[in-house]
């Protein structure tokens, strides 16, 4: 069967069942990958809120309070970060995977490697953003964000507030490194959200289990020792695409 039409087939019932997908499950231990990504159903949209200081970016309510505190403390250490994405609905989804292709089908494997198909991307749950350096010279959604003030600050401080890298450098997942790319597990929603792919491709760094948050306020862990529109319109370069080369032969570097 060719390329296009298993796609085709496999995103077809997101097309047809839209609505559906707002109150779809979160993916379960036996859900079914395409390109190496999980499915995750769209966030209802009274259960967004604005982010503040990031104009344009919607998240789910419980985490916005956790994304301001994570942007205070950077702003406290000189780091000015910002989102090219937060919240993304599947429709929205479509139009990125297909961002600039004159044949999308053509290039779904290699697109996939850094962008998921619609209704499988953790931007639909609420709880993941896609953070950039302000000011800096490498440009949103590169490997370079890992060697920046702000990337090398999220590896040290972001577990702190309930961030963890999804999508570490060699992750088991099969998914390119993404090292702007991290999800909110700060509550049992999101925990649970996330719990097949914490289960079977843990993040790097990660939320530790016992770090919890409640409906009383943020969870609370002792100190380390020490924008763009949320929609996330963006075009992949063609150094990603070169960097998804270099990454697949050598997929076992860190950041």
């Amino acid at each position: 069967m060719r390329l296009s039409a298993l796609i085709l087939l496999s995103l077809a019932p997101l097309a047809a069942h839209a609505e559906e997908d707002v109150a779809a499950p979160p993916a379960t231990a036996s859900a079914t990958r395409l390109f190496n990504h999980l499915p995750y159903g769209e966030l209802e949209a009274a259960a967004l809120l604005p982010v503040p200081s990031l104009p344009g970016c919607m998240m789910a309510r419980d985490a916005v309070f956790d994304v301001e505190r994570l942007l205070s403390a950077a702003r406290a250490e000189g780091i000015e970060l910002g989102a090219i994405s937060c919240f993304r609905s599947i429709q929205h989804q479509r139009r990125v995977f297909c961002a600039g292709a004159g044949n999308c089908d053509a290039v779904a494997a290699l697109r996939a490697r850094f962008v998921a198909p619609p209704g499988y991307s953790e931007h639909a749950t609420g709880y993941a953003i896609d953070f950039v350096q302000r000011g800096g010279d490498c440009r949103a959604v590169e490997q370079c964000f890992a060697l920046t003030p702000g990337g090398q600050w999220l590896m040290r401080r972001a577990p702190e507030f309930g961030f963890e890298l999804s999508f570490p450098a060699g992750n088991k997942q099969g998914v390119g490194w993404e090292p702007w790319h991290w999800r909110w597990v700060g509550a049992s929603a999101a925990r649970a959200r996330f719990a097949p792919a914490r289960a079977s491709f843990p993040a790097l760094p990660a939320v530790p289990r016992a770090d919890t948050k409640t409906a009383a306020g943020p969870f609370v862990q002792p100190p380390s020792g020490e924008t763009a529109p949320g929609g996330g319109n963006y075009a992949v370069s063609v150094s990603r695409w070169g960097a998804a080369i270099l990454l697949a032969s050598s997929a076992t570097l860190r950041p």
